[in-house]
């Protein structure tokens, strides 16, 4: 297994070592969560967004980010078993 490099993937790791790969894999971002986002990109490329709304944004970018790292951690445990 990859050695974790930073804060996220150490998140990740742990995810991956605390759950079942396969429900981690199947694992999906809530919708509300989805539109937040899409919401929030809009606001931004309107030049619209204030300092909450994009640390808010950010979040959700490392959020997917971290999710994405553990989906990929699982995904390789299930190959090597």
């Amino acid at each position: 297994m990859l050695r974790p490099v930073n804060a996220y993937d150490e998140m990740a790791h742990l995810m991956v070592s605390g759950m079942d790969p396969e429900r981690l894999i199947s694992y999906e971002i809530p919708e509300y969560l989805i539109e937040r986002y899409q919401i929030l990109v809009d606001m931004e490329k309107a030049g619209e967004i204030n300092a909450a709304e994009k640390s808010e944004l950010d979040s959700l970018l490392m959020i997917n980010h971290v999710i994405s790292l553990a989906k990929l951690m699982a995904m390789k445990k299930l190959a090597a078993a």
